[in-house]
C-alpha cells in the first residue's frame, strides 16, 4: 500500500465515523412540526417518466458529441 491509499482511506473512514455520529442526531419539535411542511406523499413524476427524460438528454448528449467529434 502506498500513501496515497492510507491517506484516501483513512479520510473515507473518517467521514464515514462523522456521518453516523451526526445521523444519530434528531430535529427539534419546532423544526419536525412545523404548519407550511412540503408534502413528500404527492407524486410529481412517475419513475417511468424520470427514467424516459434521463435516457433522452443522454441520447441526445450522445449524438451531439458522435457529430460535433466526427
Amino acid at each position: 500500500m502506498d500513501l496515497n491509499t492510507i491517506f484516501f482511506g483513512g479520510l473515507a473512514l473518517l467521514s464515514f465515523a462523522v456521518f453516523f455520529y451526526l445521523g444519530k442526531m434528531k430535529a427539534s419539535k419546532s423544526q419536525t412540526e412545523r404548519e407550511d411542511r412540503i408534502d413528500w406523499s404527492g407524486k410529481k413524476f412517475s419513475f417511468r417518466s424520470c427514467i424516459t427524460i434521463a435516457l433522452a438528454f443522454f441520447l441526445i448528449l450522445y449524438f451531439l458529441n458522435f457529430f460535433i467529434l466526427s
